[in-house]
């Protein structure tokens, strides 16, 4: 077996002016040589042993949000406003019992006391960022979600994290109640393999995820895990508490390589880079992920399955999907942006366009 490292070289051969002197045949090969250890390997059972409490231990179920505020686009805050408004509203319409925690930063008092207004509306307790989080970290943007678990490390909690781009359809609760078994749950990313939506075309589109995996190993992933869209992701059994300083370090470590090209990077999305992370994070920890059943959690607006009956516990329409969803009635025709309002925003936010050095033309990514 291979090394991450010596991986992570060969992986590197399929880019750059050097890609052409490449067997492309008997690198395929031997990459998916390399696969059959990670493919096969057993994840630890949910009660990791990394300091985690028993499964009997009673734990609370809290659902959480996060927002960093731009100063120099007021736009995304407003926007941002109408999402978790929405979203909180539509939450409290079926549950009002639960438990919501909101993390804000980077607003004026001013600013603030908007938001602390639109909090108590809705029963939700806002919190400060924790103090380990700096904007200057990579993906600030949208990290700050992870670091801001660590405010609740000494608590014994299954969290349910949502980004402001959901729609609750139902009781929330329910999700903590069926999906109680393992660790961590979440749909997987738009055109991965176990996506019902999106596919993806080329000479070999079984080796272009294939990549995926191998990069996951070359930077140290020990067991297959799922490759999730982080908007709506449950972390069960205390499992939260995997976000401490070492590990975030290791992470931001790892998106400051990224964005310095040291990283062999088969996505063609920078968008989602933070998403690459976490999922080698989960692998390098052997945690045992999950996936959401279609019919609870549902990505993207609208799901063929939802179409003739629309009943998903959560809507997470993602902002590809937001116009659709704007339209589709009245109360939610607050979202609805222009085409410039909606690329200034995702520039703003902290999107990234893909720079990526191409791998050979024969190897040319098409996920998206």
């Amino acid at each position: 077996m291979m090394s991450p490292n010596e991986l992570h070289e060969l992986l590197q051969t399929l880019k750059g002016k050097n890609s052409f002197d490449t067997n492309i045949e008997q690198t395929k090969k031997t990459i998916r040589d390399q696969l059959v250890a990670y493919r096969s390997d057993q994840p630890s059972p949910p009660m990791h042993p990394y300091a985690l409490i028993p499964y009997p231990e009673v734990r609370k179920d809290i659902v959480f949000y996060s927002f960093l505020n731009n100063p120099s686009k007021p736009a995304i805050a407003e926007h941002e406003y109408k999402r978790l408004k929405l979203s909180w509203e539509s939450l409290r319409k079926h549950n009002s019992d639960i438990e919501v925690r909101f993390c804000l930063d980077g607003c004026t008092e001013y600013e603030y006391n908007i938001w602390l207004a639109l909090c108590e509306d809705n029963d939700i307790k806002m919190y400060p960022f924790h103090e380990s989080f700096s904007a200057d970290l990579p993906n600030a943007w949208c990290i700050h979600r992870w670091y801001n678990l660590a405010l609740w490390a000494d608590e014994n909690l299954n969290v349910l994290y949502l980004d402001a781009d959901t729609y609750i359809n139902g009781d929330i609760q329910m999700v903590f109640d069926i999906y109680r078994r393992d660790p961590v749950y979440g749909r997987e990313e738009l055109g991965f393999r176990h996506d019902p939506n999106s596919g993806i075309s080329g000479e070999d589109p079984r080796f272009y995820l294939d990549l995926v995996d191998a990069s996951i190993v070359a930077q140290g992933g020990k067991t297959e895990v799922q490759k999730y869209c982080l908007g709506v992701i449950l972390l069960n059994h205390s499992s939260h508490r995997f976000f401490n300083t070492e590990n975030l370090l290791w992470y931001s470590d790892l998106l400051e390589r990224i964005h310095k090209f040291k990283v062999f990077y088969s996505i063609p999305n920078y968008r989602i880079m933070d998403e690459f992370a976490f999922w080698v994070l989960m692998s390098k920890l052997s945690l045992r992920t999950s996936l959401f059943g279609d019919q609870d959690v549902s990505q993207t607006f609208l799901e063929k399955k939802h179409e003739a009956h629309f009943n998903p516990i959560v809507l997470h329409y993602t902002t590809k999907d937001e116009e659709k969803f704007a339209d589709w009635a009245p109360e939610f025709a607050c979202l609805s942006r222009s085409e410039e309002e909606r690329e200034d925003s995702d520039i703003g936010g902290g999107g990234i366009y893909n720079i990526n050095p191409m791998m050979r033309e024969e190897l040319a990514m098409s996920m998206w």
